[in-house]
């Protein structure tokens, strides 16, 4: 099977572990597109207003590019990993070489990232999403018409995977997530609760020392942390918190939120003990009483923690059986085996409903 993939390129970045995952299997036969080589992320404001200038030029070029490729492999398949700078009329383009066009959404709602993404993605011929609550709400939440199918998050091997716990913990308790409201509210409730002046907590992420004075003042935060850096820095921690993007409202209307995030895998493989948020998703992959334990709100985490810090052996017995439970059956190449049996199904009802119409 030929597939042209498109995605961010950058060491731990999901689209790029997706992509090395299908690169892995000996029936695919694959190039690529860097999305990021065409839009990159800056984050200066200076760099980012002027980004917002050329971005219409820097999507012609980036669709430039993929028809180039387009041309060269003509694969069977195109699939984009979210695929922020793809315009749906573009899409319709694909389709009409008769390729199949498939998007790999990693979030929360295609209704979040701007109406061009919303508008494309309703074009594609399949939407693999990372969220279990996506294909039953397709139509009736987001309003799409087309197909959606779900397989799960992961982790990648390469960047997320250490054999063994860290040895000599520095923090009682770990975050690492971007700053948020949602989050504000539950750290602030759990200092509170478990009257943290005692323990030693860091925040990893961006926006979280601009908010820092909310905090007490012996909490230490690290700023954004991505690829190998990350899950080093979690590893210190003897408890890491595992919160999900809950309140997801959008024009004003409520949507389902997160139910499980990257971290939900990452921290297993990495060998932590974590304490995640509680989910109908998250209690189906992980047992609460031997694996990882879970919480509803800022009080139940707070109790958690304190009855798990001193608890050194229990912390290490769960901790070694959600890795077991993760590595490898939660890993990014298991992940890619899924897509892409979802896409050989994809490509063989439009086979079968081609043979229909003739």
């Amino acid at each position: 099977m030929k597939i042209l993939f498109v995605g961010a390129t950058w060491k731990g970045s999901s689209a790029r572990s997706l992509r090395e995952g299908l690169g892995q299997i000996p029936e695919v036969f694959m190039d690529e597109v860097g999305e990021d080589h065409f839009l990159p992320l800056y984050r200066s404001k200076p760099l980012r207003a002027l980004n917002r200038l050329v971005k219409p030029w820097q999507i012609k070029d980036l669709e430039r590019e993929i028809t180039t490729k387009l041309d060269a492999l003509k694969p069977d398949v195109l699939i984009i990993y979210k695929g922020n700078g793809v315009r749906s009329d573009f899409i319709e383009k694909v389709k009409k070489r008769g390729v199949l066009t498939v998007n790999v959404f990693p979030d929360y709602s295609p209704h979040a990232y701007g109406r061009a993404l919303a508008s494309a993605m309703g074009v594609y011929d399949l939407v693999i999403s990372t969220k279990p609550f996506h294909p039953a709400g397709w139509q009736s939440v987001y309003g799409y018409s087309n197909r959606c199918e779900f397989v799960p998050h992961g982790y990648d091997p390469d960047v997320h995977f250490w054999p063994t716990p860290y040895q000599a913990p520095e923090f009682d308790v770990v975050l690492a997530a971007s700053w948020r409201a949602e989050y504000h509210e539950l750290m602030q409730g759990f200092a509170n609760a478990a009257n943290t002046q005692g323990l030693t907590v860091g925040l990893a992420g961006n926006g979280w020392e601009e908010h820092r004075s909310a905090f007490p003042a012996n909490w230490q935060y690290a700023g954004p942390l991505y690829g190998r850096a990350y899950g080093d820095w979690v590893r210190k921690g003897r408890i890491v918190i595992a919160p999900v993007h809950s309140r997801v409202v959008i024009d004003g209307v409520r949507q389902p939120g997160d139910e499980d995030t990257t971290r939900t895998y990452e921290l297993a493989s990495a060998f932590c003990f974590f304490l995640h948020r509680r989910t109908p998703y998250a209690s189906r992959i992980y047992d609460q009483a031997t694996e990882v334990a879970m919480w509803d709100d800022a009080d139940e985490l707070a109790r958690k923690v304190l009855h798990y810090l001193p608890r050194d052996s229990e912390r290490a017995e769960m901790a070694a059986a959600a890795h077991a439970r993760a590595v490898p059956a939660y890993s990014i190449p298991a992940r890619a085996s899924e897509v892409l049996e979802k896409v050989r199904d994809a490509l063989a009802r439009r086979s079968l409903e081609g043979a229909c119409t003739l």
